[in-house]
């Protein structure tokens, strides 16, 4: 998933999102470890999704939030 369409969806969507490529990160590493699969590449693109969900998730948090004046 592209960053673009990752900053149209909604902070509970996003929440739906990083579960998933959670549990795919798992799976990858697992397939991995088991010799099912040799292509690496693919853990590393899961571990960049996740991280791109989290940031987005923070700053989505930081912004809704009411300051603290």
């Amino acid at each position: 998933m592209k960053m673009q369409e990752l900053r149209q969806l909604t902070p509970k969507k996003l929440l739906a999102e990083l579960e998933k490529a959670r549990r795919e990160l798992a799976g990858e590493r697992f397939q991995i470890r088991t010799g099912k699969n040799q292509n690496t590449a693919q853990v590393r693109k899961k571990k960049v999704l996740i991280a791109r969900i989290l940031t987005l998730l923070g700053s989505k948090n930081t912004v809704s939030s009411p300051s603290q004046e």
